[in-house]
Order: structure tokens, then C-alpha cells, then sequence
């Protein structure tokens, strides 16, 4: 089967694909999400990430069956950052939205999309990319050789809209 899959960079049009394939994401961590919720995120997602695909903020890759239909997808949020000691690079790379459709998990589709995804950055002499890793791709992550940082969050306000 994962020789009809073939992987793409997606463009603008794929918007709303990669937004299906994010709330499928959270989904499958979370569980079902409030209608509404999804609805409102969705509607600040989809415009965001279609200019981002427009202005290479954001870079992303669908892996397709041999009908042309995304089964898996992975993005790349690409943003200027400060220099420091130990990353001289001036972008920080944020891997995100990797998501791979029930029927076809297990069969490395979203391993072969985080390389491409890796070997893109380091074509772009880009130094470090970090992610936010679920329990269920923890394992594939670290296979890759990604290690826990020491990264913190706050968070502020009840309601982040």
C-alpha cells in the first residue's frame, strides 16, 4: 500500500485539507471536541494557513493515495527568532499538524513526512526544529533523534480567542 502513497508539498488549495486533518489530530488526543469549538478554530485556522502557505510561513506536505486523496499530512511553521549561543540560525522551526488517517497508520507514512520535513530544513541550512510531541508520537519522534527540552508555558486568561 505504501507504494501507491506518494508525498507532496501542499499549496494554498489544501487549506481546508490540512485544517480536517489537524482537528482529526486533536481528536484522536482529546477526544471529541465541542462542535462550536471546532467551528471558531477552524475559521481563524483555515485563512491563516493558507497565507502562510502563500508567504512560506508555513510549508507543508500530504501524503496522497493513488486516487489523489490526503491520508496523511505534516506542516512546518516557519517564524524569525532571536540568535542565541546555541542556535545562531534567525528562524525557528516548529514541525506541527502531523496527522496520518486510521486505515492508514502503521505503515511509516508519517515518519516519511517528518524526514522530508527534516531534510527540507536542513536543505534550508535551518539549524534546529522543535515539536510538540502527543503520547502516540513520542515514540516515532524520538526515533528520529529528537530529545526533550526545557521549554516552559503560561498560560493567560481563561479564554485564548
Amino acid at each position: 500500500m505504501t507504494n501507491e502513497i506518494t508525498i507532496r508539498p501542499a499549496g494554498p488549495d489544501d487549506a481546508e485539507t490540512i485544517s480536517q486533518q489537524r482537528t482529526a489530530m486533536f481528536e484522536d488526543i482529546w477526544g471529541p471536541m465541542d462542535p462550536e469549538v471546532v467551528e471558531a478554530m477552524e475559521a481563524i485556522f483555515i485563512p491563516w494557513v493558507r497565507r502562510g502557505l502563500v508567504d512560506g510561513s508555513y510549508r507543508g506536505w500530504l501524503a496522497c493515495n493513488g486516487d489523489g486523496s490526503a491520508v496523511a499530512g505534516g506542516g512546518l511553521v516557519l517564524t524569525e527568532w532571536m540568535p542565541n549561543p546555541q542556535d545562531l540560525g534567525a528562524h525557528r522551526a516548529y514541525i506541527a499538524n502531523i496527522y496520518t488517517a486510521p486505515a492508514y497508520r502503521r505503515l511509516g507514512l508519517a515518519r516519511r513526512i517528518v524526514q522530508e520535513i527534516v531534510d527540507w530544513c536542513q536543505g534550508q541550512a535551518i539549524p534546529k526544529v522543535s515539536l510538540h510531541a502527543s503520547p502516540f508520537g513520542r515514540p516515532l519522534y524520538a526515533s528520529l533523534g529528537f530529545e526533550p527540552t526545557n521549554e516552559m508555558q503560561l498560560t493567560l486568561g481563561s479564554d485564548n480567542r
